[in-house]
């Protein structure tokens, strides 16, 4: 393996790129693949399995294969688990893998590793796994979720000759001078007041940005207008808008990520200024940060929006069990969607004769009844002049 020339410095040319270069990657993925309702799996037989969504990882295609009651005689009294390659590459392809069975309280009932494993040249639908993953009889007294988590790293030999004179593309600079000229107000021409507070802004980026602004800034506007008041938005928010706006990105949050509820604001905000991909962004996020106490507001908000996967996830959670079923009732985004919305014509619990299939199933019916009952008006509100 060639080694980097090593960088000489001259005080008239200053740093001197390398000669040659050459690297070596690594690229790791953690896919989980969630098992719903184990028990109902139980008596599948010998050689049956259910398969994970494909997942990408170091360019080439996987998916996880889990046998409940094993995939030969010989694995009597456990599961199995397989990694299968999907692709077809020219090279052989050397992995890193570990396999471990979580239940839905992230407790470890099995883990294994190989530390190396190559994947041979042109081999279709190859795979690698244990025959013996976890005992049975461990996951009959887990709950009814498990997570089959899987690390996955595809190491990459850089190739046999060096490239020799690499010129790297320096980073992206616009955002950051963009984000500069709001930060130090150089140029403004117009003041946004939002909830007492001032922001200075161009005019010409916020119009460039959004088609509510370019309206507001046209010619129907008085020249020398030099403040707007921005009404129903906190100060914070718009002041990540605003950010988006000169950087198409959200300002640093630190540790973490945004709570449910800023970004609630933020996509109600970003439907209200028509920045679809700063929707898009929220909706992401608030994906990834649906529990119990947010749901219902999430929900409500996808609906009211047209998020469709926004709202499909946040069915996807309430249906997952019916542990996360009863928690939800008893919310206080439930009960306040209850009280608010009689048109949904529900039981306000899931006691007496009413399942909790059938509670559920009637709420998801009437959400839809809902939908296009709105969908039916904003469509007739259009044939206007």
């Amino acid at each position: 393996m060639a080694h980097n020339a090593a960088a000489a410095v001259d005080p008239g040319e200053g740093l001197r790129a390398p000669d040659t270069s050459s690297r070596h990657v690594v690229e790791s993925v953690t896919h989980d693949f969630q098992v719903t309702n184990y028990p109902l799996l139980g008596g599948m037989r010998v050689r049956k399995y259910i398969s994970s969504s494909t997942f990408a990882v170091g360019g080439y295609d996987w998916n996880i294969v889990f046998y409940p009651d094993g995939d030969d005689e010989d694995c009597a009294g456990h599961a199995s688990a397989f990694l299968c390659y999907l692709s077809q590459a020219k090279d052989e392809v050397r992995t890193n893998l570990t396999f471990t069975m979580l239940n839905d309280q992230g407790n470890v009932q099995a883990t294994h590793q190989v530390p190396e494993f190559i994947f041979s040249t042109g081999v279709e639908n190859d795979s690698l796994g244990f025959p013996k993953f976890v005992e049975k009889s461990k996951l009959k007294s887990s709950s009814r979720l498990l997570t089959i988590r899987c690390v996955l790293a595809v190491i990459k030999e850089p190739p046999a000759e060096c490239k020799r004179y690499l010129i790297v593309d320096p980073p992206p600079e616009l955002s950051g001078r963009l984000h500069r000229a709001l930060k130090n107000g150089r140029g403004t021409d117009i003041t946004l007041l939002v909830g007492g507070r001032e922001f200075s802004a161009h005019r010409f980026m916020l119009a460039a940005r959004s088609p509510v602004f370019e309206s507001l800034f046209g010619p129907m506007m008085d020249k020398d207008t030099r403040c707007v008041e921005i009404a129903d938005m906190e100060p914070a928010i718009f002041e990540m808008l605003l950010h988006y706006v000169y950087t198409d990105s959200l300002p640093p949050c630190g540790e973490g990520d945004y709570d449910a509820a800023t970004m609630q604001h933020l996509l109600v905000g970003a439907v209200r200024y028509g920045l679809d991909r700063l929707k898009v962004m929220c909706e992401k996020r608030l994906c990834r940060n649906i529990d119990a106490s947010t749901v219902m507001s999430t929900l409500a908000l996808a609906t009211h929006h047209n998020s469709d996967q926004l709202k499909d996830a946040c069915l996807e959670f309430i249906s997952s069990s019916r542990e996360v079923m009863d928690t939800v009732v008893v919310t206080d985004g439930f009960q306040h969607l209850m009280a608010n919305c009689p048109m949904l014509d529900l039981p306000k619990n899931t006691g007496g004769k009413v399942t909790i299939k059938n509670f559920w199933q009637k709420f998801l019916h009437k959400i839809f009844q809902y939908e296009h009952s709105s969908k039916l008006q904003k469509k007739h509100h259009n044939w206007g002049p």
